[in-house]
């Protein structure tokens, strides 16, 4: 593709804040890959890069009324993902840190009965968190995090596009993250009555 000049992204960006949906298409097949390069550049995980570039690109479309206000689009982008890639990474320390807190590694387990007590209090509410999705948020579920699949390869298994995958997947672990945040609330809750 050609390189767009300010001119043309200025036409396209006045376009897009119209709600015209090819001029957003070619806005976004320009910038798409150099912003995916530079969220994994960031994360070091391709899929929570084409995430965060593709939560980007709903952010622009959301906020499209305020396109033709923006001076320098690209670096309005490149914020967007920079800062989006970072909460990703802060998240995913966040609930790492949580786990460890919570003594979940498994040669601890091996060790301490209440360890593993806890543990399995932890597995039976996942489980039966996990039964209680929905039956395609279940399926999706456990193909990427039972079997280990790509979202690529989950689209091909269940005959869905990789973006209805994704939506499916991040329903299903905010789903759980629900669960597992009243658990945690009824933990401390316990923890402090003693």
């Amino acid at each position: 593709m050609k390189k767009l000049d300010l001119l043309d992204e200025r036409s396209l960006l006045q376009s897009v804040s119209e709600g015209n949906e090819q001029a957003f298409r070619k806005i976004f097949d320009f910038y798409s890959t150099k912003l995916y390069n530079y969220a994994f550049r960031i994360t070091d995980n391709e899929e929570m890069a084409e995430e965060i570039v593709m939560d980007a690109f709903m952010k622009v479309w959301i906020n499209r009324p305020v396109l033709s206000e923006i001076n320098r689009f690209d670096s309005y982008l490149y914020t967007i993902v920079r800062n989006q890639a970072f909460n990703a990474i802060k998240r995913v320390a966040h609930e790492a840190q949580i786990i460890k807190e919570l003594g979940f590694s498994n040669t601890e387990y091996q060790h301490c009965t209440e360890d593993t007590v806890t543990y399995n209090d932890y597995q039976h509410l996942l489980n039966h968190a996990v039964e209680d999705l929905p039956p395609q948020q279940k399926r999706v579920y456990n193909l990427r995090r039972n079997d280990g699949l790509k979202y690529d390869e989950i689209a091909a298994v269940l005959n869905l596009s990789k973006n209805t995958v994704k939506a499916h997947l991040k329903k299903a672990v905010s789903s759980l993250r629900i669960v597992f945040s009243n658990y945690m609330v009824l933990l401390i809750g316990v923890y402090f009555s003693f």
